[in-house]
């Protein structure tokens, strides 16, 4: 990796491997200093030769004097590739506020913070586990799968009843574990589980909760190394703000963050596409996306890209796609289809599945007389929710 510009595949990007594999790998270039890219391994053919493409632009433009950085990609699912970089103090001010956080909300002993990895290592919530243990001296655990489905075994990871062990998961990998007969009393065994990555349904809270194991619901992106607030019992969906960030609530509720976290490329804050406000006591209330992006399974969704899909198959001549809450993934795509186009149904989904990733699908198709938009063209969001309990 000592000549990045001259072997880009090679010896600036991760993208294949066991995620033990990955990590090494990362932790080659974090204790080296170099720079690096986290590539995908999912990617399609096109996306790969994008991220390459993006890969050699950025590093053209590097001069030696520039710190080195980790470049991570983000993007929705089926859209185009980008990269957000950071640097070792970004990441490290991540770390250290949470440690901080977690210190005194919950125990000292989390100032070493044992971390648990089953997320995947090229998204900013897999690397940052790594980043947390490292920083305060813990130890790190790395799962070879984080599916939980049945019959997939449990690992043990603790060694002392000391340790302050965390782990950080999506809604789907939480409900898929407390479906488990085992799931629960294995939760139970980290001191903090963080939700993050997809809205969480109040229901799969209250079953968390009830189970006894203790959580929080964070907020923050790949821009800002992960968390800059976090929620706790009993509320867990209004966030403290973490000791390294700062928000404020611009025009129309648009939420500005600025941070010590903050990716070298946003500058002095981050104006995010997030809509909220902070109640009387303080506390960050995030009621969703400026933007149309669904968040489902911890993956982002473009929804333009499935409504192009659909009428590409020139089986109806108005689309509108939404997500909509759901136990296991946060949110699912639902599509909208105006007209009579009850019968051309089966045959859309099947066109789908020949063009579009399968998360991006619409696991419902609602087929209505018209789409509900009222006389200015903006969406009729009460209208919308009543299509939606249909």
């Amino acid at each position: 990796m000592n000549n990045c510009r001259q072997n880009l595949i090679t010896d600036c990007f991760i993208s294949a491997g066991t995620p033990a594999d990955y990590y090494a790998a990362l932790v080659d270039a974090l204790a080296n200093e170099r720079t690096v890219f986290l590539g995908n391994p999912h990617w399609s053919a096109s996306q790969r030769e994008e991220a390459e493409r993006l890969a050699r632009a950025i590093l053209e433009k590097k001069c030696a004097c520039v710190p080195a950085k980790i470049f991570i990609a983000s993007g929705g699912s089926g859209g185009k590739v980008r990269f957000v970089s950071h640097t070792l103090d970004t990441l490290a001010a991540s770390a250290r506020g949470l440690i901080e956080f977690l210190g005194e909300k919950f125990s000292a002993r989390a100032k070493v913070l044992n971390c648990f990895s089953c997320l995947p290592p090229w998204h900013i919530s897999g690397v940052m586990p790594l980043v947390r243990a490292r920083i305060s001296g813990g130890s790190f655990f790395v799962s070879e799968s984080g599916s939980f489905h049945q019959g997939d075994v449990l690992p043990e990871f603790r060694k002392s009843s000391d340790e302050f062990w965390m782990n950080s998961l999506v809604p789907t990998q939480l409900h898929r574990l407390l479906l488990r007969q085992d799931g629960a009393k294995w939760l139970r065994g980290f001191d903090f589980v963080l939700l993050g990555g997809a809205g969480v349904p109040a229901e799969l809270l209250a079953r968390a909760r009830n189970a006894g194991i203790t959580l929080g619901v964070g907020y923050g992106m790949t821009e800002t190394a992960s968390l800059v607030a976090l929620g706790t019992a009993p509320d867990f969906l209004a966030g403290t703000l973490l000791p390294h960030a700062k928000i404020e609530i611009g025009a129309g509720g648009r939420i500005r963050i600025f941070s010590e976290s903050l990716s070298p490329d946003c500058g002095e804050f981050f104006e995010t596409n997030d809509e909220g406000f902070f109640d009387a006591a303080g506390k960050l209330h995030v009621v969703g996306r400026l933007d149309r992006f669904i968040n489902s399974g911890g993956e982002k969704i473009d929804p333009r890209i499935v409504e192009a899909e659909i009428l590409k198959t020139g089986c109806v001549s108005a689309v509108l796609v939404v997500g909509e809450p759901d136990a296991e993934w946060g949110s699912r795509v639902v599509a909208l289809l105006g007209g009579n186009a009850r019968e051309r149904v089966r045959e859309i989904r099947t066109r789908l599945a020949g063009t579009l990733p399968r998360q991006m699908i619409p696991k419902r198709f609602i087929c209505v007389p018209e789409l509900p938009f009222d006389e200015k063209g903006k969406l009729d969001r009460a209208t919308l929710a009543q299509l939606l309990r249909v």
